[in-house]
């Protein structure tokens, strides 16, 4: 019997699904991260193309196409469909699982084999059955469980761990990503440099939209701009914000000049009644004269770029330069390269290009290339307000538990600035940013690193050897040779010497 996937393929109707996947995966798939995650759809239109035949007619000829008849099972229940339930799916390289999941949503029985043991661990605990109600439980106990010598229960415990500073507001923040970057050593015995590896000096991009009131006449000048209402910014610190010199003031918006300002609110009232606002034609401080009553909204280019000198972390507006200017140290360079001119090459400073495989082979074989963090995102729950959240006494934490007193729009509620207090520049960023690691942030690293050396022999993971093998090989030419090292902070000690 002829199946959908031999008469076509729903490409288009897929990759409109993988596309935003890909930025937001799944929970089962967030169990633990995993190299090349596949997008899910992708895996669950194969299958049901494989497994669901395709209709013909009396005559042989197919009554509707592969494609139309995917797209017509993808969301269906199939709890009893016959085509797919007791099928036998084999994936003997099944990695992080994207195809023994997907083939246990459709009811099929399945095999997984994967050479790597951390790979059979995530899946096994993707997959295996679990009571929510007693997992909740057992979690609750573990978050409660009071951690010798802290005297905090392993909740406080786990989330003081993942602290830093925020760069707008200067109060708590929580670390949700850290950038980390290896660095070749420079094959030239006359230099031995070390090369951070960086193929370009990008750290995140973004096109957020924001309200403006456009052309609004200056009553100083006469002359119009856009009077932006929302913040753009992924950096929260103004002195770390550069616009271009043209094309800065949004998409549609190619050739206007711009200035920031929140409008003020009414004093008793939650009303807006205009504000003050630096004219970027003139540099008077006036009150801007909006042509319309309501704002419009805009999309505006955000780059966030590392200094490859100075190491800042800072933010660029409109479409990116080939030449930009460091604001903290003024140094000059293309943010488009680094110091990889090619795959797995690596330019060095003093001249010297060489083969990253080349640099690994010149070190002992029990070490790896240095490490070491570069970046940070976090999240400052007071720094995410807007005058659309609930008032609320508290913040909500990270494991979901909550103190949360109210809930406006599918939103959680977060605390109001106090009277008198603006809205911070991370407002309609939801409170995330990206900031330089600082000194404060090694520090927390290095007392996690004292005491997983303290309790490591204590703790669970994976100890075996990496064997030998088609794809093991690479991970041995770089000098891996125990699984735990892909994963174990001993690893990364380089960072603080």
């Amino acid at each position: 019997m002829k199946r959908a996937i031999e008469d076509s393929f729903p490409i288009v109707e897929i990759n409109r699904l993988a596309v935003p996947e890909r930025n937001a995966f799944k929970p089962i798939y967030q169990m633990h991260k995993w190299f090349a995650r596949r997008a899910s759809c992708v895996f669950r239109a194969i299958l049901l193309g494989a497994l669901k035949p395709l209709p013909l007619d009396k005559n042989g000829k197919p009554t509707e196409s592969g494609a139309q008849v995917i797209m017509d099972e993808f969301y269906k229940d199939h709890t009893h469909d016959t085509a797919t339930n007791g099928k036998v799916v084999l994936d003997p390289f099944m990695g992080g699982g994207t195809t023994i999941v997907e083939a246990l949503r459709l009811g099929c029985n399945v095999v997984g084999v994967d050479l790597n043991p951390v790979a059979w661990f995530i899946v096994k605990t993707e997959i295996e059955p679990v009571d929510l109600d007693e997992l909740r439980a057992a979690f609750d106990r573990l978050a409660e469980r009071n951690v010798e010598g802290s005297g905090k229960p392993l909740r406080d415990t786990l989330l003081d761990l993942y602290k830093t500073k925020c760069p707008s507001c200067g109060g708590d923040a929580d670390t949700i990503y850290t950038f980390w970057v290896k660095s070749a050593v420079c094959t030239d015995n006359n230099c031995r440099k070390q090369v951070p590896l960086f193929s370009d000096y990008i750290v995140a991009q973004k096109t957020p939209s924001i309200r403006y009131f456009p052309d609004c006449d200056c009553p100083k000048c006469g002359k119009a701009f856009d009077w932006d209402i929302d913040p753009a910014s992924m950096v929260g610190d103004a002195a770390l914000m550069v616009s271009a010199g043209k094309y800065s003031a949004g998409q549609g918006r190619t050739t206007a000049r711009w200035a920031y300002a929140e409008m003020q609110k009414a004093e008793g009232s939650r009303q807006r009644d205009g504000g003050k606002i630096d004219c970027p034609w003139c540099g008077n401080t006036v009150a801007p004269k909006p042509q319309s009553a309501k704002p419009k909204r805009k999309k505006v280019e955000l780059s966030v770029l590392l200094c490859p000198k100075c190491e800042t972390v800072w933010q660029f507006r409109g479409p990116l330069a080939e030449r930009v200017e460091c604001p903290a140290c003024k140094h000059t360079y293309d943010p488009k390269n680094g110091h990889v001119p090619d795959k797995g090459q690596f330019q060095c400073g003093c001249g010297n290009r060489g083969k990253i495989i080349e640099s690994i082979r010149s070190l002992p074989e029990d070490q790896l290339l240095p490490m070491r963090p570069y970046a940070l995102e976090g999240y400052c729950p007071r720094c995410g307000l807007s005058e659309d959240d609930v008032d609320t006494d508290e913040s909500p934490d990270l494991f979901g538990a909550g103190h949360i007193a109210g809930e406006q729009n599918g939103r959680k509620a977060l605390p109001q600035p106090r009277d008198g207090e603006a809205h911070s520049l991370l407002s309609k960023n939801n409170g995330k940013f990206f900031k330089s690691v600082s000194t404060e942030d090694l520090r927390r690293y290095q007392d996690v690193e004292r005491r997983w050396q303290t309790e490591m022999d204590t703790l669970p993971y994976p100890k075996s050897e990496i064997p030998e093998g088609e794809e093991t090989h690479r991970l041995l030419e770089h000098h891996y040779r125990y699984w735990h090292q892909m994963f174990n902070p001993r690893q990364l000690l380089s960072l603080c010497t």
